[in-house]
């Protein structure tokens, strides 16, 4: 399950497919306290010679991490696009009934190019005009995405983005919604489907997740609203910014800085 921060903030961490639950077993609770401090003296003895070694070794592969990416993403950095591009530049189409928005992504405030989405107005109503409402910032609120940073991404999992207040963001109707039945039936697939995080049934926000690759486990958990139509590219600069898993933490900074809906 995909946790979403506003209702679930001290909720435990969104998990892949087959991740531990992290319970501990009746035999491991009968360690005598003796053996645990003697582990934790060793620990401490042993942290104590390695700290002055490897502080520095970790700084610099920190800043190295960064120097490679910002290196790369200043060597291809697409210049701001206007909000409507010609159609002589897309290489989608439009389908009946669904509608279509843009999003200006940025890492380390280096502009990474444009994602386009189609939205799913004809099989779940609600939550796409939820989404399309925060990237627009067309609703009663006003409220948008734009400036807000993409909190978590795991590398072949998901890019988590959407908490945009201090709330971990709120849905346009001004509190969680349902789930759209129809939404738990379409399938986490492939690469750049959009799906809603959530904190258990009927728990929508403002938090969603670009899907990196298929992912079974979250069919019928979560509801799919859209997918990627244009700017995978886009998406896999954004993985690249991202970490193996959630105990580490994100070196670089991912934004939605603007959006807007695509009409001709």
């Amino acid at each position: 399950m995909i946790w979403n921060a506003s209702t679930a903030m001290h909720q435990p961490s969104p998990r892949r497919n087959g991740a531990s639950t992290g319970t501990t077993s009746g035999s491991a609770m009968k360690i005598t306290t003796f053996s645990i401090v003697a582990v934790m003296i060793i620990y401490f003895v042993s942290m104590q010679k390695m700290f002055f070694a490897s502080a520095g070794d970790s700084a610099v592969g920190v800043n190295d991490a960064r120097a490679a990416l910002h290196k790369v993403l200043t060597s291809t950095a697409t210049a701001t696009l206007p909000p409507q591009l010609p159609k002589s530049a897309r290489n989608w189409t439009r389908s009946p009934g669904r509608r279509y928005v843009w999003i200006d992504v940025a890492v380390d405030n280096v502009p990474a190019g444009r994602i386009v989405a189609e939205l799913y107005m004809d099989k779940v109503p609600k939550t796409a005009e939820n989404f399309r409402g925060l990237v627009t910032g067309d609703n009663q609120h006003g409220w948008s995405y734009k400036n807000s940073t993409c909190h978590r991404i795991l590398k072949g999992f998901i890019v988590q983005c959407g908490s945009y207040n201090a709330q971990g963001g709120t849905s346009i109707y001004g509190k969680d919604f349902e789930d759209e039945a129809t939404g738990l039936t379409l399938k986490h697939s492939k690469r750049g489907i959009l799906q809603m995080a959530n904190a258990g049934p009927n728990t929508n926000g403002a938090q969603f997740c670009f899907m990196l690759g298929p992912a079974k486990h979250l069919n019928g958990h979560h509801v799919v609203f859209g997918e990627v139509v244009q700017g995978l590219e886009v998406l896999d600069t954004m993985e690249a910014a991202g970490v193996a898993t959630d105990d580490n933490q994100l070196v670089h900074k991912v934004a939605l800085v603007d959006g807007g809906e695509i009409f001709d």
